[in-house]
């Protein structure tokens, strides 16, 4: 486990392959305070851009500590948007003054197993990821009218050389 500090994220994505190690990212905000909840996205936005860029997407949880205090005012619906938005889990809740950790360990290790159902992915990612898609099935049509086009023209061609035969 390595941490890497809010203002050390930037320096550690600098290098292309900084995520090809991760098993995941855990993003670990205070829940009774708006702008680490801001900042926490803000640094998932960029994990979740810099895998899809370099191709080492890493599974993403985030985690509201200090969950024993008043959540801010709209943490609900901001937590809501941004799991509904990046297709991650909700934020996982968790109190160490309480004692209630939420099974937040075994949660991390369920998502290293199955990474695929962590993923975030980014509006710029979906996009792409349509391009892409739109781009495959334009080349495969492409590809099969090409290939009925080369059958066309060796079949005339057997018919022709058939019809100069006979004739």
């Amino acid at each position: 486990m390595r941490e890497i500090p809010e203002d050390g994220v930037e320096k550690f994505l600098r290098n292309k392959e900084a995520l090809a190690a991760c098993d995941i990212a855990v993003f670990v905000h205070d829940s009774s305070d708006e702008s680490s909840w801001k900042r926490a996205t803000e640094l998932l936005v960029e994990v979740a851009s810099h895998g899809e860029t370099t191709g080492f997407e890493v599974p993403c949880l985030i985690v509201a500590a200090k969950d024993d205090l008043d959540a801010f005012p709209s943490a609900i619906q901001h937590s809501t948007r941004v799991s509904q938005d990046m297709g991650t889990e909700a934020p996982i809740p968790i109190s160490a003054k309480l004692g209630d950790f939420n099974n937040v360990f075994r949660k991390i290790v369920t998502a290293a197993e199955h990474p695929h159902l962590s993923i975030p992915e980014t509006e710029a990612g979906r996009t792409r990821k349509q391009y892409h898609k739109i781009l495959n099935r334009s080349l495969m049509f492409f590809s099969v009218g090409a290939a009925v086009a080369m059958v066309g023209v060796a079949a005339h061609r057997v018919y022709a050389a058939r019809r100069n035969a006979s004739g």
